[in-house]
């Protein structure tokens, strides 16, 4: 048996709903009826990596990062593939240069979906600290 299931359902065009456990997203090439699998991709490793990000900081440096939020940008070449990838994460703690490179390098090790990309779309990181 897997660790993960999922059911994807196109009935026609370029819509898809998938389930993932109770968990219905719609998801549609042409955003008609939802984010594009590229949008979803970017949403998905934005948010991993911000849930690293402050895994990392609470367990590793014992800094609670507050409240985090991260603005994912991607580019794409003209077949649609991804080929660039950048985070700003705006947090809430006031950090000094040496936690924003500890928390970035804990996010980067932490993260599922960092450590499924292939390296040449790992995200280009920033950090504003003292954001809110």
């Amino acid at each position: 048996m897997a660790d993960i299931e999922t059911t994807t359902v196109n009935e026609g065009k370029y819509h898809a709903l998938s389930r993932a456990g109770e968990f219905e997203l719609s998801i549609d090439a042409t955003t008609a009826e939802g984010p594009t699998p590229n949008e979803v991709l970017v949403a998905d490793y934005a948010s991993c990596f911000t849930f690293a990000c402050r895994a990392g900081a609470n367990r590793h440096l014992d800094v609670d990062l507050g409240e985090i939020e991260t603005e994912a940008e991607a580019d794409l070449d003209d077949s649609d593939d991804l080929t660039a990838i950048r985070f700003h994460l705006y947090v809430e703690a006031d950090l000094d240069d040496d936690q924003i490179e500890e928390v970035v390098e804990l996010g980067e090790g932490i993260c599922h979906v960092h450590n499924a990309m292939k390296e040449s779309l790992y995200a280009d990181v920033e950090v504003t600290p003292n954001a809110f």
